[in-house]
């Protein structure tokens, strides 16, 4: 999808995007105003929409709302813009940017998970764990607020990822439904899977431990892993068997080569 021009292309998209949903549904008129068309900024318009999925009747939007513009002021807002693309890019199911807002949990959890961060490392980690509370009661996941998630992160379909405190997420990973990134249960500290940059997790795999899964790495549904891998692997079945390992055939070139 292309961008319209503006000053704000992503944000002059998501306003059009909203525009033509009223045009075609116009029952959804008030929810898309309140939400996209009634909002000066992208910031404002996630805020807002964050805040009236976290409000409770103690905590109301209003609050909320006020406690992540000032987490916008971060980086939460540029990495939600990257999250945005992500979706278009990656998922054949996304019809637009606006759509991807309005409606993709895995996209709404992953921006409350990153104030919830934001929280966690000034100190507040009640309020942080209170959000992770509501994350998992309103978008069925359990994103602890102490993993670190990168830019361009995909999570897809959403329901019933559990994501580990020590847990580290890099630039333009995807993650599907059932995911989990665990600690054994055995050791404290640093317990939890690193994800290098663009790996892809399918669904219902679990990475147990502090564990280093290298760049492009591609875990196939159901696999369990417990040990590092080597970047560009491919890893299926539920014992997590290899059957690609490009450090290997790197090796084993390089090994015939020098034969010659």
């Amino acid at each position: 999808m292309s961008l319209v021009k503006g000053d704000d292309p992503l944000w002059e998209s998501l306003r059009k995007g909203a525009q033509e949903l009223v045009e075609k549904e116009p029952l959804l008129g008030g929810f898309v105003y309140s939400i996209i068309l009634n909002q000066p900024t992208f910031e404002r318009s996630l805020a807002f929409l964050l805040a009236s999925k976290l409000a409770t009747s103690t905590i109301l939007a209003s609050q909320w709302n006020d406690l992540i513009i000032d987490g916008m002021a971060g980086s939460i807002a540029s990495a939600a813009r990257a999250d945005l693309e992500a979706a278009m890019i990656r998922d054949p199911a996304c019809p637009s940017y606006t759509h991807a807002f309005l409606f993709f949990k895995g996209f709404q959890g992953l921006q409350a998970q990153r104030v919830s961060h934001w929280l966690w490392l000034r100190g507040r980690s009640v309020l942080a764990s209170t959000v992770q509370s509501h994350i998992s009661e309103v978008f069925g996941m359990d994103l602890h607020p102490g993993a670190k998630f990168g830019r361009g992160v995909l999570i897809d379909h959403a329901t019933g990822i559990v994501v580990g405190e020590t847990s580290v997420v890099e630039d333009d990973c995807s993650l599907f439904h059932g995911v989990t990134l665990g600690g054994t249960g055995k050791t404290g500290g640093n317990r939890h899977p690193k994800l290098q940059k663009r790996v892809v997790v399918g669904a219902h795999a679990s990475v147990i431990g502090n564990i280093t899964i290298g760049h492009d790495c591609k875990i196939g549904a159901s696999s369990t892993i417990l040990h590092d891998l080597p970047p560009h692997s491919v890893v299926v079945g539920h014992k997590g068997r290899v059957i690609l390992d490009k450090s290997k055939v790197k090796s084993d070139r390089a090994s015939l080569l020098s034969k010659l």
